[in-house]
């Protein structure tokens, strides 16, 4: 039996007070994408979901994942950066249920 892929790209969040309803930018450097959240924890979720809907779309056109790259160096005192891990395989089977 073969084993699930799973990847963990680097992101960079950062707070925006401004943004009332979504605060918080995601960044994901490997797939140059961007997404939002309305908190940390809702953020780090919707990187998760870019992730995992850009790997799966990827994998279905028979392409390469891109190497997630170095840990960017947070450049602002709003902005966290980290890992974000997806199983891409039973990320796949969730939404295909």
């Amino acid at each position: 039996m073969a084993k699930d892929l799973t990847v963990s790209y680097p992101v960079v969040i950062t707070h925006d007070n401004t943004d009332v309803d979504y605060p918080y930018e995601v960044y994901i450097p490997a797939f140059e994408g961007y997404t939002q959240g309305r908190n940390m924890a809702n953020a780090i979720l919707m990187a998760r979901d870019f992730i995992g809907l850009s790997a799966m779309d990827l994998r279905e056109d028979g392409k390469v994942l891109p190497h997630p790259g170095a840990l960017p160096n947070k450049t602002q005192d709003d902005q966290a950066v980290m890992l974000v891990d997806v199983n891409v395989d039973d990320y796949q089977r969730q939404r295909n249920q």
